[in-house]
């Protein structure tokens, strides 16, 4: 048979009435019930005050919180939150600097979120990120699609180019496909902008479809032309591009839920707002000690051409144009280069160890001497 237990408050009326009616001693009646007469004597004093009040717990709340946080501050971190769904560190940051605002601390603004339901869950097991930054502006760019995105009753790839040291967006255009070219058209224009980086950072959508021997893509020998290195992330494995990665996370968060998608151009000119006005500009980052991209980029000293430059190799140079099938000819072998530079000079380098082939300062290939057959190309 289960326990009868009596609610609190009718413990604490039957001790006053043990006092006050059956005139009992303070001391006595408070043994009894196993309470202190400090205690006591608060029941019966609130009793006495309005014998009809409930003997029930009280708020604890205090009647006046001078410190608490004024509710001017408290609105405006709840706009922010629902201007750009940021947490409570980038708020507390943007309005203490851009607006002036005596802010209270981090935890602070994550208490007056969570007490207004202006917060979402978070997954308690993701492992803590691990991460490695360039020391300059412009020393490597990352690229990659996001997407598909259905835009007036069309698929469109945004494709975006960040800065690794600074965060900064340099591109985020809205793609009608995945192609190479299309892909380099915009870093084309990024490049007529913010001038070249030593080097660019991309998935392996962008390289040569070629596992064994590994060639030039179209994208990779474009880039060479313009004296940028091209580097690949492992297949599988996107925690090399983790800077692109967790910036489409924020473009999930923040702008999709509140992208125009009507038609494309609305939806180029919102991105455009966004990456200018503010991604770059105004949105704090945590890894660059809470301050917006801006702060910590500036243009490459390398201008673009006006015009994709030609390539060109000294007089003394051994060429060899590439043919429809992506191979050449020297000395009777057979070596692959890449059907992406059929019709393309490349430059053959022979040691007693290997024969190296070069496309402009590129080394696209290294066979070694001891593996050569003349009935198969290599």
């Amino acid at each position: 048979m289960p326990w009868k237990v009596n609610p609190v408050s009718q413990i604490r009326l039957a001790f006053v009435l043990q006092v006050r009616n059956l005139h009992s001693p303070v001391s006595v009646a408070a043994r009894k019930f196993g309470i202190s007469r400090k205690t006591a004597y608060k029941w019966l004093r609130r009793y006495d005050l309005d014998p009809q009040l409930a003997l029930g717990d009280r708020s604890r709340k205090p009647n006046l919180s001078p410190a608490r946080t004024d509710s001017r501050i408290q609105q405006r971190i709840l706009e922010l939150r629902a201007q750009f769904g940021w947490g409570p560190r980038k708020i507390r940051k943007v309005l203490l600097q851009r607006e002036q605002l005596a802010m209270p601390s981090i935890r602070t603004v994550a208490n007056i979120l969570r007490r207004q339901g202006a917060t979402t869950p978070t997954n308690s097991n993701t492992p803590d990120p691990q991460r490695f930054q360039r020391d300059a502006p412009n020393q490597l760019w990352q690229c990659d699609h996001k997407g598909p995105l259905e835009i007036d009753r069309q698929k469109i790839h945004p494709f975006s180019v960040l800065d690794d040291h600074s965060r900064f967006l340099l591109a985020l255009e809205p793609c009608l496909d995945l192609t190479m070219k299309t892909a380099f058209d915009v870093l084309w224009n990024t490049f007529g902008e913010f001038g070249l980086p030593d080097a660019i950072l991309c998935d392996n959508a962008f390289s040569t479809t070629y596992s064994v021997p590994k060639t030039l893509s179209w994208f990779e020998a474009q880039l060479v032309r313009v004296g940028v290195q091209t580097i690949h992330g492992r297949p599988y494995h996107p925690q090399t591009q983790g800077k692109a990665e967790r910036f489409h996370g924020t473009l999930e968060r923040e702008l999709w839920p509140r992208v125009r998608r009507d038609n494309l151009e609305h939806f180029r000119c919102d991105l455009d707002h966004w990456r200018i006005h503010v991604y770059n500009s105004l949105r704090p980052h945590e890894a660059i000690a809470d301050d917006p991209p801006l702060a910590h980029f500036q243009p490459s000293t390398k201008t673009r051409p006006k015009t994709l430059p030609s390539v060109e190799y000294s007089p003394q140079s051994i060429l060899r144009r590439v043919s429809k099938a992506g191979d050449i000819s020297w000395r009777g072998y057979r070596f692959l280069a890449g059907h992406a530079l059929a019709g393309e000079l490349v430059r053959v380098e022979e040691t007693d160890l290997e024969i190296c082939l070069f496309y402009s300062w590129k080394k696209i290939r290294s066979i070694p001497q001891s593996t050569l057959k003349r009935d198969k190309i290599h």
